[in-house]
């Protein structure tokens, strides 16, 4: 994804601008469509090139990844499973899924909230809330919950001990993305 690492170093040339954060956030809000939008990549580096504004690139992250989230689930409650079914035909069929759907039956909102606290892939889960018809509200604080405790967390030792970011876990292939070593 040569095309994505070009096309952030030119949009980190406005890190600095007030209307950066917001954008971010946006980006973090079209993830939960695209899913190639390195989201934890982009927050780490935005926050290295201005380590001073590590809490509105953190909130402003987390808060958009939620409403991509909540936009998600309410695409999924409104079409459905068969619209699951349409881009992955066979997924019901597969380990994977029956083992979700499980733990999503035993554990619910703490599993969502598991899931956006930390840098797994938060679609499934927000798929599944959807498909068990899950009330959004709630789902919104628990997903702001979780990102925005992710995000802190992410920004802060991208701003006050970079050094750590090699060490943790999930993060690298986004970081890569980004252009970033």
């Amino acid at each position: 994804m040569k095309w994505i690492s070009n096309w952030y170093r030119k949009l980190q040339k406005f890190s600095d601008k007030n209307w950066y954060p917001p954008v971010v956030g946006l980006l973090a809000a079209l993830d939960s469509f695209l899913l190639i939008v390195p989201t934890d990549g982009i927050v780490i580096s935005s926050t290295l090139l201005n380590p001073h504004r590590w809490l509105s690139f953190a909130l402003m992250t987390a808060v958009g990844s939620t409403v991509g989230a909540i936009f998600l689930a309410l695409f999924v409650d409104t079409y459905g499973m068969e619209m699951i079914l349409y881009f992955f035909p066979h997924i019901q069929e597969t380990q994977s899924w029956i083992w979700t759907l499980n733990f999503f039956d035993q554990y619910g909102l703490l599993l969502v909230l598991f899931v956006s606290a930390t840098p797994v892939i938060q679609h499934p889960a927000i798929i599944l809330a959807a498909l068990a018809s899950t009330p959004m509200i709630p789902l919104f604080f628990v997903m702001l919950a979780g990102r925005t405790f992710k995000f802190l967390v992410l920004t802060w030792i991208s701003s006050h001990a970079p050094k750590l970011l090699s060490q943790l876990w999930g993060i690298k292939g986004e970081m890569k993305d980004v252009g970033l070593k």
